[in-house]
């Protein structure tokens, strides 16, 4: 009789385990979708306003794993870890077929990358998406964090990011165009030699975690007249990359984006409320 050793017996368990937990969490992820579309908007709005702040605590204190030899594997984790603890679930599992919980991009993988125990390098751009729900709503942020000794580029190029989310966010109040929003993150990325990412957008939130319009993080091709209307929660992305214009979508799932030319990218969101006379940032804006 064939034997099989004690490695593969072990890492057959493992997978098994895995698979056995993505069921549960994509069915369950379905189930918990389908109530809240049935939800009233105010008790979502209600929801949501009391669970972005929480979701920026979260990726606070996911700052200090953020160094050398860390990984997205501890990262996914102890987020896994405090979503139990919160009651929700990680909405991502099973969304379109994606098979974790928290991806974790580096440097030049822009977004959706999966975690792994690959350690990070000594200077790196990081990038965390946490998407989840609580019975009655989804909450979404993405932030990027850099490494102690990320270099003076990657420096620039988040904080340059950081700008330009506030700058897309400060054109947020009911009447105005929507497309204001993404003229004004072109405009800051644009003045500081960053390049835009067009395949990644911003959306609006409520009884779908992603659901019309969508809110994008640069000029538009088309004049879009579209406004925005007081009670909206839109999720203000700034996805954007040093070098030159171009992502590709590694396979063979194609769900990773990576830069076409290597170069590192950041991406940065926030939860925001437009109101008749402003906004209000439901999110954090992480230091």
């Amino acid at each position: 009789m064939k034997k099989i050793g004690i490695l593969s017996l072990v890492r057959c368990a493992s997978v098994f385990a895995t698979e056995l937990q993505y069921d549960h969490y994509a069915a369950g992820n379905r189930e918990l979708g389908a109530r809240i579309a049935q939800l009233d908007s105010a008790k979502i709005l209600a929801e949501e306003t009391r669970l972005a702040p929480l979701a920026s605590d979260l990726l606070l204190k996911v700052k200090p794993m953020i160094h050398q030899g860390s990984s997205g594997k501890a990262i996914q984790d102890f987020l896994v870890e405090r979503f139990s603890q919160y009651g929700w679930r990680p909405m991502l599992v099973g969304y379109m077929g994606y098979p974790e919980a928290v991806p974790v991009s580096v440097n030049n993988q822009v977004g959706n990358a999966l975690p792994t125990d690959i350690p990070f390098p000594d200077a790196a751009l990081v990038k965390v998406e946490l998407v989840a729900a609580s019975p009655q709503a989804h909450v979404a942020q993405v932030w990027t964090f850099a490494t102690p000794n990320a270099t003076e580029q990657q420096r620039k190029l988040l904080m340059t990011a950081r700008r330009a989310l506030q700058s897309g966010i400060s054109q947020i109040r009911a009447g105005e165009r929507l497309s204001n929003v993404g003229n004004a993150i072109q405009q800051e990325l644009d003045a500081n030699q960053v390049v835009a990412v067009h395949e990644l957008v911003g959306y609006s939130m409520g009884q779908m975690r992603i659901q019309k319009p969508q809110v994008l993080g640069y000029k538009g091709a088309i004049n879009d007249e579209s406004l925005m209307k007081s009670g909206q929660v839109l999720n203000v992305y700034v996805v954007a990359k040093l070098g030159t214009f171009g992502v590709k979508f590694q396979p063979p799932e194609f769900w990773t984006v990576l830069t076409q030319d290597g170069a590192d990218s950041v991406m940065l969101s926030a939860m925001v409320k437009v109101t008749h006379d402003g906004h209000r940032i439901l999110s954090k804006l992480i230091d």
